[in-house]
């Protein structure tokens, strides 16, 4: 259980005012780093689920589509139990589908990447409402959403 309440404080030292987040896609870009997406956020009584991911802005060589997200982690944030865990997600080089609840591995696998991944973000200096509040981004032209 350790693993899930490090993750909680992680996130909520990423986006402090997650709670306070409406709906559509905020944007951390510090720099000149790949900006970060938090979107698709869903809040409840006792939870909030959202969808964080790197959004990829160049064009494949070969096809000329739109680069695919990677990672992008499916989460829930456990307000009450103050634990996070990461209910699907695509990992560099994997397949995204649900986790299966009682397989613990692939659980443990993608917690851990959740973990390492938000330590290197907060180290890289992405946060949502730390020191200002992200604005929302408008849809794409294309239909995808994306930062700036």
């Amino acid at each position: 259980m350790e693993l899930y309440e490090r993750n909680y404080v992680l996130v909520r030292l990423l986006a402090p005012g997650l709670k306070g987040l409406g709906e559509g896609v905020h944007c951390s870009s510090p720099g000149d780093l790949l900006p970060l997406e938090l979107s698709g956020i869903v809040h409840d009584r006792y939870t909030t689920t959202f969808n964080l991911t790197y959004r990829f802005d160049t064009t494949t060589q070969s096809t000329g589509h739109r680069a695919e997200r990677e990672p992008d982690l499916n989460i829930r944030l456990y307000h009450d139990a103050r634990t996070c865990e990461v209910m699907s997600g695509l990992l560099p080089g994997c397949s995204s589908e649900p986790r299966r609840v009682r397989d613990l591995n692939e659980g443990w696998r993608l917690n851990r990447f959740l973990e390492r991944w938000l330590g290197y973000c907060l180290r890289q200096g992405h946060g949502f409402g730390r020191t200002h509040q992200p604005e929302p981004v408008d849809a794409h032209p294309l239909g995808d959403r994306v930062c700036p």
